[in-house]
This record gives C-alpha cells, structure tokens and sequence, in this order.
C-alpha cells in the first residue's frame, strides 16, 4: 500500500498509542503494536547517500544525461522535507503488511528499495563484451523470469539469485515439507519449519510448512516487490505448462533451474524445457563437490536429455527406479546414466559402496557448504548466460581438492 494513500483513506491509521490498525482486504482491522512495526526506509535512503557514488562516476539512468546519483539526490530532498514535518516521514514510501507474523513494515518505493539491493552488484555480472551499461544489464535482470523446480538445494539457488540478479519474476515448486533434519543444509528458523501451535486443531494435526511457500515468504520479508509464484503442489503434469508459459498475468518463464528430486520428473522437466527451447541449468551437490550442468535448449532443440546417454536407455533406467522401489544400485545406475560417474570421489564414494558408517537412511547425504557454492554457481551461471554467456555443457567443482574439472 502507497504510505501516503493508506493514511488518506484510512487502510492504515495510528491509536493514540502508536498501534497501527490495518483494513484488511478480506474486511475487519488488524491492530499492530509498536512492537510488530518496522520502518526500513531510513536503513534505505541513508545507505544509499553513503554508497552510491558522485554525479561524475554515476550510472546515467534518465534522460537528459542524468545519473543514477542525480536522480538520489532528488529523493533526498524530498525524504528530508518530510523528515521536517511532525509525522511527515510516515507518508513516505509503501507499507508492507506479513499477516501471519503480523508486522507493519515501510519501505521506500520499490525503485530505490531494487536500487539499493543491487547497486553494490555494480557491474561484476556484465555482458562477455562488456558493451552494456550497468542499466542495460539491470533491465535483462529485471525482465528474466526464473522458474525454480525443488526448494531444498533450489531454496539456496533462489537466494543466491534474488541476491544478484533481483529479477521482478521468480517461480518455485515444491510439495514437499520441511521437517528439521533440513536444518543440515537450508538455512531455516523455527517458523519456518513448522506453523504456531494456535493452527492446531488436534493433537495428530501436522504443522510443518511447505517448501515452496516458506522460500516464498523468506523472499517476500527481503524484498516486497518481488512477484513470486509459488507452486506448493509441485510440478505435475496438470501444471507443467502453466509453469513454462504463465498464464493472464503470470509470466513464462526464460530459464529453467531443475532441482527435483523424482527421476520420473527431472525427465518430464528437461523435456518440456527442450520442446520450449528454455535453458535448464542443474547443479548436483555431491559430497564436497558441486557438478553444473548445462543444457542449452534455446541454441539447440535437438540436444539429448543429457550427456553421455541417449534418450531411450536415459528412460529405461528411470523406470527401472520405481519397478525396483529402495533398490539402490538401481538408484544409482539412474544416478550415473543422468550424471555421469565422475562424482563419485572422496568420502561419497565410500558413502555410495557401503564402506563407511552412514548415521540415517538418505540416499546421497549432503553438506550445507556444498549448498552454498551450488547456489553461488547456479546464480551467477543463470545471470551470465542470460547476458550472452556460454559455458562447457558439464563440470565438476570440488571445494575440498580446490579443483576444477570440465568433464565434457
């Protein structure tokens, strides 16, 4: 809500207190305490006169030749003749209402709130010849729409992207919940894994969260103005093609990053992204060691599912997954026909044969640092492809060796 309309009519008003009341879409108020209010505009604009560089060195954003630094400057006068007036600041800006934590939270307009979160990107993500200027590239990140299927090793990568890239679009699928051996891995807090006890009905009543709605409210509490779409069903053939190509107002998406963990849908995936021509990017978390690959469907339809294997013999083992349900050297022949071999190196290698204590039932453990460098990976292979980037179809990064291996 635009600050300055929600106190005109009346969607926000103050008790004489200072609790808030917010009008409700669904009709009825919602009294918020001090305690619950937050105002981030100062963090914003104050940040911003202390970052953003001269006039002489500025981005030129607007016309006439004015810069990014002309155009702040404005918008510090305007903040700081509100600061004069009693109360005058509170107009500022547009409120932000998280109806399940119920928090009031003021941000700047949405221009400088995106300023402010990638201003100190600067230009380390550029075109390969270097051509663009730092606003050019910002609107190829500000119009991708990023499609993210699996939230778990997924939730890291929409991090890592919302961080570099900011687009205004980003859509993510999972049905699955979080429980608390998550924790390893996805950087999550209590209420995020499981909703208040005021939700329970019955003592058997199931509170954990879904993924794809938690990563969703995490983006939301960042930034707003973010358009999220959230898929908490997951992917399914009934919504596989509302997910590529949107539907009314929802966007198609330009890039796929395919983090599934159902072999039956990391195959129907990479075929929908194939006769669509959208890019898929997978990373593999595997021990210390992270593999990319890269599947190219916007330069070439023809390409195969993935590397190494064709097509057919890529589905027969997939299907022998589920007629051999907990078998598994059959889970991992599947395993080495999508990815090759080569990651089986170091302690998962002895994890994978069965030579080493394994303390709980996970297929493929996993290491929350290993997540981190395939988020930062993933991210900022996603923004330099999109900028005319190409890159070899597979490698392998291994953090505990310090190398790194091209293996196509």
């Amino acid at each position: 809500m635009d600050a300055a309309e929600a106190h005109a009519s009346g969607a926000v008003r103050y008790g004489q207190n200072g609790e808030a009341y917010v009008r409700l879409p669904e009709g009825g108020e919602a009294m918020v305490p001090r305690s619950n209010q937050y105002d981030v505009t100062q963090a914003t604009i104050f940040g911003l006169n202390e970052r953003l560089t001269m006039s002489a060195t500025s981005p030129i954003v607007g016309a006439g030749g004015k810069t990014l630094r002309d155009e702040f400057n404005d918008e510090w006068n305007r903040y700081a003749e509100l600061l004069e007036r009693e109360d005058g600041a509170a107009t500022y800006g547009v409120y932000a209402y998280y109806a399940e934590r119920n928090d009031l939270v003021r941000y700047c307009p949405k221009y400088w709130h995106r300023v402010v979160a990638v201003a100190s990107n600067a230009k380390l993500i550029s075109d390969p010849e270097g051509k663009l200027s730092w606003r050019e590239i910002r609107d190829v990140f500000d119009s991708a729409v990023i499609g993210v299927a699996g939230c778990s090793v997924g939730g890291s990568i929409i991090h890592a992207i919302a961080m570099d890239m900011r687009p205004d679009n980003i859509k993510i699928a999972d049905k699955s919940l979080y429980k608390m051996e998550n924790i390893n891995r996805v950087r999550l807090g209590y209420w995020d894994v499981v909703r208040p006890d005021a939700a329970r009905e019955t003592a058997a009543d199931m509170l954990l969260r879904n993924k794809a709605d938690v990563t969703a409210a995490q983006l939301y509490a960042i930034d707003p103005y973010l358009n999220v779409y959230a898929y908490n069903e997951g992917i399914t053939e009934k919504n596989i093609a509302r997910f590529f190509e949107g539907e009314e107002e929802e966007p198609p998406i330009n890039m796929l990053i395919e983090e599934v963990d159902d072999p039956r849908m990391k195959l129907l995936l990479r075929e929908e992204a194939r006769r669509r021509r959208v890019p898929l990017v997978m990373a593999t978390d595997v021990g210390s060691a992270v593999q990319l690959d890269i599947l190219r469907y916007d330069l070439d339809g023809t390409l195969p599912l993935t590397f190494g294997c064709n097509d057919k013999e890529l589905y027969a083992k997939m299907n022998a997954v589920y007629d051999n349900p907990g078998d598994r050297k059959t889970f991992f022949a599947f395993v080495d026909a999508l990815i090759g071999a080569d990651y089986r190196q170091g302690e998962l290698a002895r994890v994978i044969e069965g030579k080493t204590e394994i303390p709980t039932s996970t297929i493929i453990p996993q290491l929350g640092s290993t997540i981190c460098v395939a988020a930062g990976l993933v991210a900022e292979t996603a923004a330099r492809i999109l900028l005319g980037e190409t890159y070899p179809p597979r490698a392998i990064f291994n953090k505990h060796a310090f190398t790194v291996v091209k293996t196509i």
